[in-house]
């Protein structure tokens, strides 16, 4: 193991470089992000989250927000987090709105995750490999796109991987400094989903292995302060903190989504998706030069029998994900409630970097290779920009190659566009139906005189509709409206996310 010496800042000058350039990137495009599926609901909830804190000290008067019940569960800390700061934001800059700031919230802990996963990385490998893999790690156009939309996978990531390093620093070092900053660092990532504290059960298998005699009266103090930061920053817990986080452990470990998910053409229950599914995915949702360093990284790894990093793949990416395969637990979406479990992938590149090292000596060869590695990635991000969460990469053919058999936008980020467009064409009080899409997110980017409708929640079905807007979702689209005039799309690369659909006098969509 290599243990990162003392540094003055300069010597992090290139990777808080990249953090900076990424940060840049992201002020000048934050705002093309669409607000994902989920996000109207959850600033609804988050609205309310800061009122909770006056029943702290009274936790028996305080009833949870039912309006959307199913957040409760989750752990609000980074809710609570992205709410503050866009209100803060905002009226330093007021043409951040409609989620902009809450998007420009989640970027930035993203890109803390980032500096995270290159200092666990400088534990084992040398300054290039870990700067070469951080820059591989932004450049991912599925973990950048998510990074600007995404308000539970990608902070969920960004703070396992905090817990993993702190929890590390943790077992190295017992001081009370690393026992708090670890303890509240898990707390916070189990209140953001409560899968949070297998970070400190990884944390503390490590430490029964490499400092058993000290690790049992740390990981008390460890879990306590952790336990304790859980609870102040999730109010659901302050009436029954046993009771109501073990129902939410059952609760998102089996999800009640009652969709069917494409995968690879074809239609599965959620709960019984084909033992490839992970796997593939991974496989074509990363780019090539990632995928060629994994493997390389793999072997590396095992010539050079550092047991630390082998003990963490293991634990935090092999075991669980096979776990999952077996176990056939609930996924959807293309599995981004797993993309905690990546770091590990990333942990295998920084191996095959250093391993590079060893042969090309030239810092400028070097660094055109390393250039061109995350060239794919970032040609196919500006593509595909602002739905770079939705890249496949050339196994599959691209975008047109997965088209049909995976999903593309299933986030539903293109309703922004889409909308943009009928607001600016609909006819006053129109009728807007949407198709397998998020209507609340139409709802949240329609004019205030239309009317977002969906064909569950429609009392008067026999006054048609004027519009129809189709999300390309299981591929609905090919059943649904198919004599409808098309008179908007949304897509890139020839595939289309949403279409905007005219309808005729008959008002109906068939």
């Amino acid at each position: 193991m290599i243990y990162p010496k003392q540094r003055s800042f300069v010597q992090y000058t290139p990777i808080v470089l990249l953090l900076l350039i990424a940060l840049f990137a992201g002020l000048l495009t934050v705002r093309d992000y669409g607000v994902s599926w989920d996000e109207a609901g959850i600033f609804k909830y988050s609205e309310h989250l800061p009122d909770a804190y006056q029943y702290v000290l009274q936790p028996k008067y305080f009833e949870p927000d039912n309006s959307n019940w199913i957040l409760n569960f989750y752990g609000p800390a980074h809710f609570l987090y992205a709410e503050l700061t866009s209100r803060i934001l905002t009226p330093f800059v007021p043409f951040w709105v409609d989620g902009t700031a809450q998007h420009f919230s989640y970027l930035l802990t993203f890109l803390v995750g980032v500096f995270f996963l290159y200092l666990l990385l400088k534990r084992w490998v040398d300054e290039w490999a870990a700067f070469g893999t951080a820059l591989l790690f932004i450049t991912q156009p599925l973990l950048w796109g998510h990074a600007l939309m995404n308000p539970k996978d990608t902070p969920f990531m960004a703070f396992f991987i905090i817990s993993i390093y702190l929890g590390f620093r943790m077992v190295d070092d017992a001081s009370w400094k690393n026992i708090l900053a670890a303890g509240i660092v898990l707390g916070i990532s189990t209140s953001i989903r409560s899968l949070g504290p297998m970070a400190g059960v990884i944390v503390l298998l490590y430490g029964l292995w490499n400092a058993p005699r000290r690790i049992i009266p740390t990981a008390f103090w460890y879990f306590l302060v952790s336990a304790i930061t859980a609870y102040l920053t999730w109010p659901y817990l302050w009436k029954a903190p046993i009771e109501n986080f073990w129902e939410s452990l059952v609760i998102m470990s089996q999800f009640p989504f009652d969709a069917k998910v494409l995968f690879r053409g074809d239609l599965y229950p959620p709960d019984r998706l084909p033992h490839s599914y992970v796997p593939v995915l991974f496989a074509l949702q990363l780019t090539e030069p990632l995928l060629v360093l994994t493997f390389l990284g793999g072997v590396a790894l095992i010539v050079s029998r550092n047991k630390e990093p082998l003990f963490l793949v293991g634990v935090w990416f092999l075991a669980p994900v096979l776990g999952i395969i077996l176990s056939r637990s609930v996924l959807y979406d293309n599995a981004r409630q797993l993309y905690f479990l990546l770091p590990p992938i990333f942990i295998l590149v920084g191996f095959a970097l250093n391993f590079l090292l060893k042969y090309v000596r030239n810092g400028l060869i070097r660094n055109f290779l390393l250039f061109l590695m995350v060239l794919p990635g970032i040609i196919a991000g500006i593509r595909l920009h602002p739905y770079e969460y939705t890249y496949y990469n050339s196994f599959i053919g691209g975008m047109s190659g997965a088209y049909k058999s995976f999903e593309t936008d299933y986030w539903g980020i293109s309703f922004m566009e889409a909308m943009g467009y009928v607001n600016e064409n609909a006819p006053l009080n129109a009728r807007i139906l949407v198709l397998s899409g998020p209507d609340e997110t139409a709802a949240f980017y329609a004019r205030p005189d239309l009317q977002i409708i969906t064909e569950e929640t429609d009392f008067m079905p026999e006054m048609g509709y004027d519009y129809v807007l189709i999300l390309v979702r299981k591929n609905i689209n090919e059943n649904r409206c198919k004599n409808s005039e098309t008179i908007y799309t949304v897509g890139r690369d020839g595939v289309v996310f949403t279409y905007v659909k005219k309808l005729g006098p008959e008002r109906h969509c068939k």
